[in-house]
């Protein structure tokens, strides 16, 4: 049997509110991804799907974590909500994004993510597959994640699959027949004001993931945001926890020990 990788991160590392419970107080914004990448190794990149990043910038993020450590990326709105896939242009615009990256970061690479509008239905799925069989020599890590419920009554999983891409899982949409590569957990919109801390506990549902993760194969990548709990590295410890993987002391919590 296919061992299982499985890979846990936050979505954005630089949140002010993580100072003292997850960075040591007075931690450089410098410093930030530095110290995030001892305890987790993964991140996924939401500043990517307002524009593309410079070269200079993904070097100095490879530089700043450990060898193993692997960024996901959104791709930009551009492409996915403003000509919603469709046109020449949009496929020279993934392309061009997916490149810079796969060389920018080589393979540090974990997944480029295709989220798609929530009004984005099955009615637009020639649109899609012909979006992805224009990408397929690419052979480039592409995950699609597909928010409209309507999808679950469709094939589309294996239609992608046999194009090379995948389907995001979440906690809001699972489509039938697509495998567990790519977890989101998401939360409500605005439910917490604050990121220090655990506020709406989900612990039965972290139980189900868990269980998912565990039957998983694979390469395995699992993200989290800090509206699913209030807190997005409780939660990820939570969970690494429930799969018996290690849970590094966050250096906040480190320097609190200290007084």
């Amino acid at each position: 049997m296919e061992k299982t990788r499985i890979y846990t991160g936050t979505m954005g590392w630089s949140y002010p509110d993580w100072e003292g419970p997850f960075y040591a107080l007075g931690t450089p914004d410098s410093r930030l991804l530095t110290e995030y990448a001892k305890v987790f190794d993964a991140i996924e990149l939401d500043t990517t799907f307002y524009a593309s990043p410079r070269e200079s910038t993904l070097a100095q993020w490879a530089r700043q974590t450990p060898d193993g450590f692997k960024f996901s990326a959104k791709v930009p709105r551009l492409v996915t909500h403003e000509r919603r896939l469709v046109g020449p242009a949009s496929v020279k615009e993934a392309r061009d994004f997916g490149l810079l990256l796969h060389e920018g970061l080589g393979k540090k690479l974990g997944r480029l993510i295709l989220q798609l509008p929530p009004d984005f239905g099955p009615g637009e799925a020639g649109n899609l597959l012909v979006f992805a069989d224009a990408l397929t020599e690419l052979s480039l890590p592409w995950t699609v994640e597909l928010r409209e419920s309507g999808w679950q009554q469709t094939l589309i999983a294996s239609q992608l699959a046999e194009r090379g891409m995948a389907l995001a899982t979440t906690d809001r949409v699972a489509v039938p027949g697509a495998p567990l590569t790519y977890l989101r957990l998401l939360g409500e919109e605005n439910s917490v004001e604050r990121f220090d801390q655990r506020i709406i506990p989900r612990d039965t549902e972290l139980d189900h993931w868990a269980e998912q993760l565990k039957a998983a194969t694979g390469t395995v990548f699992v993200h989290v945001r800090n509206f699913y709990e209030g807190h997005a590295p409780a939660t990820l410890t939570e969970l690494r926890r429930r799969l018996g993987l290690s849970t590094p002391t966050p250096p906040g919590q480190q320097q609190m020990s200290l007084f």
